[in-house]
């Protein structure tokens, strides 16, 4: 599994309740849809929260070491506490299901390591795990479990913060774009969706470029009529071409798509933005 940390990591080197009296306020279970799609918005209270982490301290020693830390949490974090706790203590009936405690699949209890992490995070990188909340959020929880067994490197890393915050609007398409289809028994469509936002993520991205992109579907959508237009994002954001030739192709990009989509023609807009090329 690719771990999106890496690419940073490069050239830088209790009492309370009784478990039986505790009912925790739970967000996965039951049947859902593969792939890609949108959960309900969480609205558990900070008390709901604080005792779901008690729950789950009196059934986890991964929890248990670090309950206190975990509860002094900013409150908006939470919840990604307790998701990541559940989605940690689910168990798929597929074959592809993923143990996040279980080292020898993942190659560590990487459970633990997120229960770890989350506290320091929460202060000195809280764009990751509102990035990481994103994630569960748009993806079902084969998904999820894939980006937190491969991507917990990314906690240790605040100087992605803005690269991290200009790809958070678009964890929705990518998730779509790359989870999309029927099961298909391994984890290729995971780990497509994980290199995707590891090519976003990444210190060879241009964050302005990153930061245009959601006008760009926009721009697209209100545009495209007949034919189709596409957003080729990876050598976009990868390209060396100065923003002021790109904003100054995107000027004239509505003309000359509109009389290349009458003529029946598909598009390539980020490809024209970044050479300006006729649309034969």
């Amino acid at each position: 599994m690719s771990i999106i940390g890496k690419i940073f990591s490069e050239g830088a080197k209790s009492g309370g309740k009784s478990a039986s009296n505790i009912m925790p306020e739970l967000r996965f279970g039951g049947w859902e849809r593969m792939g890609a799609h949108t959960r309900p918005a969480d609205t558990r209270t900070t008390k709901q929260l604080l005792a779901n982490i008690e729950y789950f301290a009196q059934r986890n020693p991964e929890v248990a070491r670090f309950k206190n830390e975990l509860k002094q949490m900013n409150p908006k974090h939470l919840g990604l506490v307790s998701d990541i706790c559940e989605l940690s203590n689910r168990t798929s009936l597929l074959n592809t299901n993923i143990d996040l405690k279980d080292s020898k699949q993942v190659g560590k209890n990487v459970f633990a390591v997120w229960m770890e992490k989350l506290p320091k995070a929460s202060r000195e990188n809280p764009a990751a795990l509102e990035f990481t909340q994103e994630v569960v959020n748009q993806t079902n929880m084969q998904a999820s479990k894939y980006f937190l067994a491969s991507s917990y490197e990314l906690l240790d890393h605040p100087e992605a913060t803005e690269l991290v915050r200009a790809t958070k609007p678009l964890v929705k398409n990518i998730a779509q774009s790359t989870l999309s289809g029927l099961y298909t028994m391994d984890y290729s469509k995971e780990k497509k969706f994980v290199n995707a936002l590891g090519i976003f993520i990444n210190k060879n991205s241009d964050l302005e470029k990153i930061k245009l992109i959601p006008e760009l579907f926009k721009l697209a959508d209100t545009i495209s009529e007949k034919g189709k237009i596409y957003i080729d994002s990876f050598p976009f954001i990868h390209s060396k071409v100065p923003m002021s030739k790109i904003k100054e192709n995107l000027k004239v990009f509505p003309q000359v798509a509109g009389e290349a989509l009458r003529q029946g023609k598909d598009i390539n807009m980020t490809n024209f933005l970044m050479h300006n090329v006729n649309l034969d």
